[in-house]
């Protein structure tokens, strides 16, 4: 994790964070494999870690390359550490993201505890409210639909189209 921005974070900063989303922290390193051909290239980049996903990101001359997992998307985070060498391998019901580095341990070590702090707090956040439980249930539409149409604002041919709506529902 560095103090300075790389040309990597400068570029995903400008090109792919999202508004409100803000940058933790980042880390040098790569992704695949050494001689890696297909989806096994290495790629050098950045570990990126935001507020709402944990990205990898490498601006090249000819492209770029983009791996990004949201927090809650992460079922569970693998780390080894051997003799400068660390991983950070992250997982999905479907999905991985291997991520190597030479970045020093304690460093590698605080990106690793941001990112479970990123993600128990996600955990505690409420889910989002369901809406079915704001409408009015159908007895009070068709009561109010009776009162649209005797009030003449509704036609009995519209009235009875929406009746028959409300209650198919039902």
């Amino acid at each position: 994790m560095q103090d300075k921005e790389t040309k990597h974070v400068a570029a995903f900063r400008d090109s792919h964070l999202k508004p409100g989303e803000t940058i933790q922290l980042f880390l040098e390193g790569w992704i695949g494999e050494m001689m890696g051909k297909g989806d096994k290239t290495q790629h050098n980049g950045m570990f990126i870690l935001t507020d709402d996903r944990a990205c990898f990101y490498r601006k090249g001359i000819f492209g770029e390359v983009l791996e990004t997992i949201p927090l809650p998307k992460i079922t569970s985070i693998e780390t080894l550490s051997l003799m400068g060498y660390r991983i950070l391998r992250l997982h999905t019901s479907h999905d991985e993201l291997a991520f190597k580095t030479f970045e020093q341990k304690e460093l590698f070590d605080k990106a690793y505890a941001r990112l479970e702090d990123l993600r128990e707090a996600d955990q505690k956040r409420p889910a989002p409210q369901a809406q079915a439980g704001t409408q009015p249930c159908p007895v009070e539409q068709l009561k109010k639909l009776g009162e649209l149409r005797d009030a003449g604002i509704l036609t009995e041919d519209e009235f009875a189209t929406k009746k028959a709506e409300l209650l198919a529902r039902m």
